[in-house]
């Protein structure tokens, strides 16, 4: 599939991206997101810490990229709720930001700025200045909650 625009833009991405977006709340609504943006069409992914380039997918790589990170997900988190998954509009989704459980929360800690670890998107996506990989890292081995880590 070509790398090209789905359409044009009339916002920049980055104004897209740091603008409003709804929270899904429950792991079965960004499930239910999954199904839908699989009968969308096509999608870029992009990982933004890695700055690299967008992937151009179909709406069945879409999902199934999704429905793996909503596992990785729920793997840390444990439960039926989720505050990792963000869609710019549930109505007509366009733009979904994915948080990692374990980089989440480094904006608290003076860590740098909170990156989203994967964008979906039906517009190209750009690079935003200040997301870097070394903004937020992934910490996979520690077992240790926030809590945890200040009385260590």
């Amino acid at each position: 599939m070509p790398q090209q625009a789905l359409r044009m833009q009339t916002r920049s991405f980055k104004d897209k991206v740091n603008g409003p977006f709804d929270g899904l709340v429950k792991i079965d609504d960004a499930r239910k997101l999954a199904v839908e943006i699989e009968a969308m069409g096509p999608w870029y992914l992009n990982e933004p810490t890695l700055g690299g380039e967008a992937a151009l997918v179909d709406g069945t790589q879409a999902r199934g990229h999704l429905e793996r990170l909503l596992e990785e997900i729920l793997r840390e988190e444990k439960g039926v709720w989720t505050t990792m998954v963000y869609v710019q509009s549930r109505q007509n989704p366009e733009l979904i930001k994915v948080f990692h459980p374990r980089r989440a929360g480094c904006g608290c800690g003076g860590g740098g700025g909170i990156v989203p670890w994967w964008i979906l998107s039906r517009d190209v996506p750009e690079s935003v200045p200040g997301w870097t990989q070394s903004a937020c890292a992934v910490d996979s081995g520690s077992k240790k909650n926030w809590l945890g880590k200040f009385f260590s």
